[in-house]
């Protein structure tokens, strides 16, 4: 199974690079910060390496849809800690996820751990970094409040944020819903999947 899935994805990454979009070889867009198809292909294959869409219960393509969330996520949290100023050292993230490792008992629980969340291995430390910036955003905002205060207060910022922000998806593996601060599937689902 994991063969026929690196298959899958290593055709996948091919098709991603031969797309014929007027901004090809671009998954996504945050103002003006590109995420390459070739990122994407590249983690779902790191996800096809461990486990299946089916073993997931999902289709490849909200598979698909779930990876590309995070990396525009991610990279949609990094411009907001730099809007507040804020910032993650490399240093705190491999000490966050140190942490974690502990708290899982290993390195490969925490990575199974993820693989069931499709979270793929190499994008794990991409999680550690938004959990330290929503922390971080928080505590600024809220330096006296409670975590949950903290939370609001950084949702509110973020959505404040995202209402300002040039976002956009490929069509063919979705759009943004900024209400939502999303990557949600496509209008039409015959595009949702890179393999067509």
């Amino acid at each position: 199974m994991k063969i026929r899935n690196a298959i899958i994805f290593g055709a996948v990454a091919m098709v991603l690079s031969a797309c014929g979009a007027s901004d090809a070889g671009t998954a996504a867009s945050i103002s003006g910060v590109k995420i390459p198809e070739s990122v994407l292909a590249d983690a779902l294959v790191d996800i096809s390496n461990e486990v299946s869409a089916e073993t997931l219960n999902i289709t490849e393509a909200e598979l698909t849809l779930e990876v590309l969330n995070r990396l525009v996520l991610t990279e949609v949290i990094r411009q907001v800690g730099a809007q507040a100023e804020v910032t993650v050292s490399e240093s705190e993230i491999v000490a966050e996820r140190s942490r974690v490792i502990a708290d899982f008992g290993s390195e490969a629980a925490l990575i199974d751990a993820g693989l069931q969340q499709a979270i793929a291995p190499s994008m794990l430390d991409k999680v550690f970094e938004i959990s330290i910036y929503v922390a971080k955003i928080g505590q600024k905002l809220e330096p006296t409040g409670s975590p949950a205060n903290q939370n609001t207060a950084f949702e509110s910022f973020l959505f404040t944020f995202v209402e300002g922000a040039d976002i956009a998806v490929a069509p063919r593996y979705g759009k943004w819903d900024s209400a939502r601060a999303a990557v949600v599937a496509p209008d039409n689902p015959l595009v949702n999947s890179p393999q067509e």
